[in-house]
């Protein structure tokens, strides 16, 4: 279950402070007005009294002063160091997942009635094991049913993944700091680098023939006789370095609010669709290029920012006669960006406010409004720069036409409303979004790229939860759903990440919204097979009780049930309405002095009509969907 809570960094409170605080006046120590605090300095010992009149006495001659004993003087910067502490938090977490059956017992059916196979074939609704039979994909050969792979005799899949997250903080001073986020080996499957994969720097590599830099041999000749695994390299053993630095910004606070400015993480409401993926099991987040400044006024926080989305094709991406992607960049247009305006207002209770309010019984609420205003003019296309061949090898020309600008004319606003009720041990929490534009010239998102295209897509949920026995039962019930579209995607899986659904002729609106993956809220339907809660209503009640084992330990036990169906059901591979019912229970173990956590999860699917292929549909290789499941085991450390 995510996290629930509008999440916003620390420093705003400590801007709010220096808002709503009354301005201090300027105070001068001794030898100016007053002494220290301002205050007129005491009299010494003695002083307004009278004294018998008398010789007057000589003075004392001055003494000597020893140098060492002269005040410094200030250095360079002075004011500007007066803090600087060096913060560093972060996790280290493995997870294992055993899954079976994803593919829910369905194999590949190919497009084509007729006995010959064709290029596009429908494929299961998760990718199935290698050891499962493929479909014959030669055009001379006529097929029979029995020709055509259907079940698979392996159901299942698995592996462990490795992350270790590094967030360090730089307060500069008590009111500037730079943040940042770093991971290292993302999500990486273990033993998925052994040195039998790719050779590294310093080894003759042959270059691949196929372009696939898993091609090049390694140095142990094949995968049994391995001895080591190297750490992932792009172009190498892998596609994704082994060190991936994702966020960079700073906050400076001022007397007015705060500015921040930098690659950052976006979070608002209860994380339906801008989840900044800060829980210990979120995969990736929201990240967004910002300049922000934030204030409060009357209790409230308001916030305005632009970020800077698509930029287009830059000096980096496109060879213009010389490549050096090491320099100073440049974005190549200006009508191809995507700009992005953000404002927002919120209501928040800090948590220790909120829980003396809570302890008192008054009924608090948090509530907060988010519009985003988002419009791009054209879309660029980069064409591949020429080349001339000389004596001296291939040659870039100078090109006169680094890209095809097409018009697009999209904007789209999209407005977000959340409000949180906590009343003594009861909390009701509610989102909802929209997102509400049009795109004059679609392109490759519709069968028409010139007919103009709305968009219509609405997310929402609603949550309570009942806190019991000194907060150790937390019993909950939570709704939501997003909107669906008509279109579908053939030949390809459910997951929405992997598939393409163009919107087909005569159908101007897409209409199809896609919570946040990091928004979990179950183990099987929506985190893997369809990606996301999308084309989807759900209902789900949990329960989970915390055993206080002392010194900061507790052990849990949670369960959940979630039933499932479709908004739009001609999107579903049957065209029916229930998606199916899941089961999810588990138990965790957590030491939050010392930060280690670990647990476990099973789940079952049972899959409804709308999970079927349907002999009215699927002529061919029809087939119920059979139960899913998954068994995950976790383990992390928390600093």
């Amino acid at each position: 279950m995510s996290r629930p809570g509008l999440q916003f960094p620390r420093t705003l409170a400590a801007a709010t402070a220096l808002l709503i605080a009354s301005p201090a006046f300027a105070q001068m120590g001794p030898g100016g007005f007053g002494g220290p605090g301002g205050m007129q300095p005491p009299p010494p010992p003695g002083a307004g009294q009278e004294k018998e009149e008398g010789p007057a006495e000589e003075a004392p001659e001055e003494e000597n002063r020893p140098s060492d004993l002269e005040p410094l003087s200030g250095y360079a910067e002075q004011s500007r160091r007066r803090m600087q502490i060096f913060e560093l938090d972060g996790y280290l977490r493995l997870r294992s997942d055993y899954m079976h059956q994803f593919f829910l017992g369905q194999g590949y059916y190919p497009t084509s009635s007729s006995g010959v196979p064709q290029v596009n074939y429908g494929l299961p609704p998760f990718p199935v094991p290698l050891d499962c039979p493929r479909p014959i994909t030669s055009a001379t050969i006529t097929l029979t049913a029995a020709d055509i792979p259907s079940n698979c005799p392996s159901k299942n899949i698995g592996g462990a993944n490795l992350r270790f997250r590094l967030e360090p903080t730089l307060n500069v001073t008590d009111t500037v700091r730079v943040f940042a986020q770093i991971d290292v080996l993302d999500n990486t499957i273990m033993g998925s680098t052994p040195d039998s994969l790719a050779g590294i720097e310093g080894y003759n590599r042959p270059v691949p023939t196929s372009g696939n830099p898993l091609d090049v041999p390694g140095v142990a000749p094949s995968q049994f006789v391995s001895t080591t695994q190297d750490p992932p390299e792009v172009g190498q053993n892998g596609f994704v370095s082994s060190i991936r630095a994702k966020r960079a910004w700073a906050e400076i606070d001022g007397e007015f609010g705060s500015i921040r400015f930098g690659r950052m993480p976006w979070h608002w409401g209860r994380g339906i669709f801008f989840n900044s993926g800060s829980c210990a099991d979120c995969d990736v987040g929201t990240t967004v290029d910002r300049v922000m400044g934030l204030t409060t006024i009357y209790g409230h926080q308001f916030a305005a920012a632009w970020d800077l989305g698509a930029q287009g094709p830059t000096t980096q991406q496109l060879s213009l006669g010389r490549n050096d992607p090491s320099g100073y960049p440049y974005d190549l247009s200006q009508n191809d960006d995507v700009l992005q305006l953000m404002a927002s207002v919120t209501r928040i209770d800090n948590p220790v406010t909120l829980r003396e309010r809570v302890d008192r019984g008054d009924i608090v609420v948090n509530y907060g409004a988010q519009v985003v205003y988002r419009q791009q003019g054209n879309i660029v296309t980069p064409n591949q720069v020429a080349t001339t061949t000389t004596v001296d090898g291939p040659q870039p020309q100078t090109p006169t036409d680094v890209g095809a600008v097409t018009y697009y004319g999209a904007w789209s606003v999209t407005p977000d409303l959340w409000m949180k009720v906590n009343y003594k041990s009861l909390t009701l929490e509610f989102e909802g979004i929209g997102i509400f534009g049009k795109i004059a010239r679609p392109g490759i998102l519709s069968a028409t790229p010139d007919t103009p295209m709305t968009l219509r897509q609405m997310g929402w949920v609603a949550a309570g939860e009942l806190r019991l026995y000194r907060d150790s039962l937390f019993v909950g019930l939570e709704t939501g759903g997003a909107t669906g579209d008509q279109a579908e995607a053939p030949g390809q899986y459910l997951n929405y990440r992997w598939r393409f659904a163009q919107q087909p002729a005569g159908d101007n609106s897409m209409n199809d919204f896609h919570f946040s993956p990091d928004y979990h809220v179950d183990e099987i339907l929506f985190r893997h097979i369809l990606g996301t809660v999308t084309n989807a209503i759900y209902i789900k009640p949990q329960a989970s009780y915390w055993f206080d084992l002392g010194r900061t330990r507790a052990l849990g036990l949670n369960g959940s049930i979630i039933y499932s169906m479709a908004q739009v059901p001609v999107s579903t591979p049957n065209n029916e309405l229930m998606y199916g019912l899941e089961m999810d229970v588990g138990a965790g173990y957590r030491n939050t002095a010392e930060g280690f956590y670990a647990g476990f999860t099973w789940g079952v699917l049972w899959p409804l009509g709308a999970l079927n292929r349907g002999s009215e549909l699927w002529t061919s290789n029809a087939a119920d969907a059979s139960v899913a499941q998954i068994l995950r085991v976790y383990l992390g450390v928390k600093f």
